[in-house]
């Protein structure tokens, strides 16, 4: 009998190519798979599969594990594991952790430090950071791309400093593709960029198309959380469409959604830019998180002057302190109002501009407006409600005085989101061959998170989607989140149980597999999971982590 390190016995084999399940045994060695077989098999170790789904492990394609520097300080990535991811794709929304300036880097440092984070930052290069992510090890892999606004804000400087520019001349346009060919040189898997944000979204889209050209050298990809996601999604999804056609790049629209009402239903009609563009030869897919919630925030931010860690649980007592007492009310209050008004000013000026280029702009998030409660400890019936109607219920004409009442009777423990989404548009993306899942998380090894993405996302996918609702089939499902995100990936040797691929591999109970985090207890892991395996080492083991790290930072393949 073949004996090997690993020997995977009994289990339901859903390979990830759609197709359906069948019962063999697998055999690992030297972090790969080596056989699969209906014959016996021993191994050093022997995993008894029965009743269970062996899959390629789950490929995020939206992770913001670069940021904060969580790749380098949270290197076992526990809420990644724990619910069966083995590859992540960072460097998102045009954010990355390398592909910068020296004067950017220390400038960034400097930033982390007002939040806590004393982090020395001696690199620019992905190459150098790379560097660091193996000398320190990572449970997972990472497949890094390179940030627009990362590398616009090296060369322009930030809004105020010249980033607020649309119109760039030759020289700093250069520069910025010089900044992109040395992360592309250095193994980076293309260009994303985040175009609702500030110092992005001043680019106009023949920048971005340059920008992209270069990325198409390497036959690199693009990646983009589009110009808009609420009244102008379809504009956007069209620019998307546009830049990927006329740079000849594939590309993968961020965490599709459509998360304002005034956007509900416009998704039927994005899908079909999507076919449509497919059929004309676009290489063009999307990713989306199976949540109805955007991005999630403690209410007391709005009150910052400037933030991107979430707020500590002194800062939040400050918060209160400050809501309680009339004068310092009054002044932190006009200091919201003040810089609300400065944005919707500017978006307004910018819109116009935009427009008349035939080119979409987002609407403003308005504190008062556009967020919605996620969550209230004293009023549960307040969710999905913006502060204005909050204000309406609770018989005040102001709604900042109805934040500052919730903020304290929840104890400072209110959160908001970036808007919500309409459980049919959801479902209507899901259901595209050409759609995979992500998180829009980030690794953790301490509860951090507001948002229950981080720490269940795929459960809930195949939980509640897939075993309750039946939205698509088990096999169908497994390939939206293996075999697709690494055919988009170029990934030549994962995504898939194949002899020969390296051995990323999840074992779960179909049955059982459930997401437990919620908006009120949003870093809960899953259950149902019960083997997690990167390049060949068993990273989570019946629901612990085994303290490997045996994950990679993958270069990309510019051979198609």
């Amino acid at each position: 009998m073949t004996k090997f390190k690993i020997a995977i016995v009994n289990g339901r084999i859903v390979d990830g190519t759609g197709n359906p399940w069948y019962k063999a045994n697998i055999g690992i060695d030297d972090g790969k798979i080596t056989l699969i077989t209906k014959s016996k098999i021993s191994g050093e170790l022997l995993i008894d599969a029965n009743n269970c789904i062996v899959s390629p492990g789950f490929i995020d394609i939206h992770s913001h594990s670069d940021m904060g520097f969580r790749n380098l300080i949270y290197n076992k990535a526990m809420n990644r594991v724990m619910q069966g991811i083995t590859t992540e794709a960072v460097g998102n929304c045009g954010f990355s952790a390398y592909g910068w300036t020296r004067e950017y880097a220390e400038k960034y440092q400097e930033r982390l430090k007002k939040f806590g984070v004393e982090y020395v930052i001696d690199w620019t290069r992905l190459s150098e950071w790379k560097k660091k992510v193996e000398e320190r090890g990572y449970a997972i892999n990472i497949a890094p791309f390179v940030g627009f606004g990362t590398i616009r804000t090296s060369v322009l400087g930030e809004e105020g400093e010249g980033g607020e520019r649309s119109e760039v001349s030759c020289e700093e346009l250069n520069s910025m593709k010089k900044l992109l060919r040395e992360a592309m040189d250095d193994g980076a898997f293309g260009l994303t960029a985040g175009l609702e944000y500030s110092v992005q979204r001043n680019a106009y889209t023949e920048e971005l198309i340059e920008m992209c050209k270069v990325v198409a050298e390497y036959n690199g990809l693009f990646m983009a959380h589009i110009r808009s996601e609420e009244e102008m999604l379809i504009e956007a999804v069209k620019e998307f469409i546009r830049i990927c056609e006329e740079s000849g790049i594939s590309g993968s629209i961020s965490h599709h959604k459509a998360c304002h009402p005034n956007s509900w239903g416009k998704p039927f009609e994005t899908v079909r830019l999507i076919r449509e563009a497919r059929r004309r030869g676009v290489d063009v897919i999307c990713d989306q998180y199976p949540w109805l919630k955007v991005a999630i925030r403690n209410v007391g931010e709005f009150f910052r002057i400037e933030g991107e860690e979430e707020l500590s649980l002194d800062e939040r007592e400050k918060i209160i302190e400050y809501m309680k007492d009339e004068e310092k009310w009054k002044k932190v209050k006009e200091e919201a109002i003040k810089k609300d008004e400065m944005e919707k000013e500017y978006i307004e000026k910018k819109k116009k501009e935009f427009v008349k280029r035939g080119m979409p702009f987002r609407m403003p998030w308005s504190p008062t407006t556009y967020f919605v409660v996620a969550y209230s400890k004293t009023h549960p019936e307040y969710v999905n409600k913006n502060f204005t109607e909050i204000a309406k219920i609770m018989g005040l004409e102001d709604p900042w005085e109805a934040m500052r009442k919730l903020y304290i009777m929840d104890n400072g423990e209110t959160t908001a989101a970036e808007g919500y989404m309409r459980e049919e548009d959801v479902i209507e993306i899901m259901k595209q061959p050409f759609t995979t899942i992500s998180t829009d998380g980030s690794a953790e090894d301490e509860p951090k998170s507001l948002h229950p993405r981080s720490y269940g996302t795929y459960p809930q996918f195949l939980g509640y989607y897939v075993r309750e609702k039946k939205i698509v089939e088990l096999e169908e499902a497994i390939r939206k989140i293996t075999s697709l995100p690494a055919r988009f990936l170029n990934l030549k040797d994962r995504g898939l149980i194949r002899e020969g691929y390296w051995a990323d591999i999840v074992i779960f109970d179909e049955n059982e597999i459930e997401n437990l985090a919620t908006y009120e207890k949003p870093c809960t892991y899953p259950k149902g999971i019960k083997y997690v395996i990167v390049n060949g080492e068993i990273v989570m083991e019946n629901g612990k982590h085994t303290g490997k790290l045996p994950g990679k930072v993958l270069k990309y393949n510019t051979k198609t």
